[in-house]
């Protein structure tokens, strides 16, 4: 279980961490408006919109398997 007190106080490891350039639907704007922080903690991938910390989404080997796929098969 991700140690979510951890995540917020400290932030993801900065050697486990990526910033994908994004869109966000809400607050609109280019690509590259908003940023994706992607990174592992805990054994969970995390999805942190904004790199505020503020909505947080993780998601577990399993899904990150499923997800990898559905990529591979968008993507070629």
């Amino acid at each position: 279980m991700m140690n979510w007190n951890s995540y917020y106080t400290n932030g993801p490891n900065k050697k486990r961490r990526k910033a994908i350039p994004a869109t966000c639907a809400l607050h609109r704007g280019p690509i590259g408006f908003a940023n994706l922080l992607v990174s592992i903690q805990d054994g969970s991938i995390v999805f942190d919109p904004h790199v505020t910390g503020a909505c947080v989404m993780a998601i577990d080997k399993e899904g990150a398997t499923t997800l990898r796929d559905i990529l591979t098969e968008w993507l070629g």
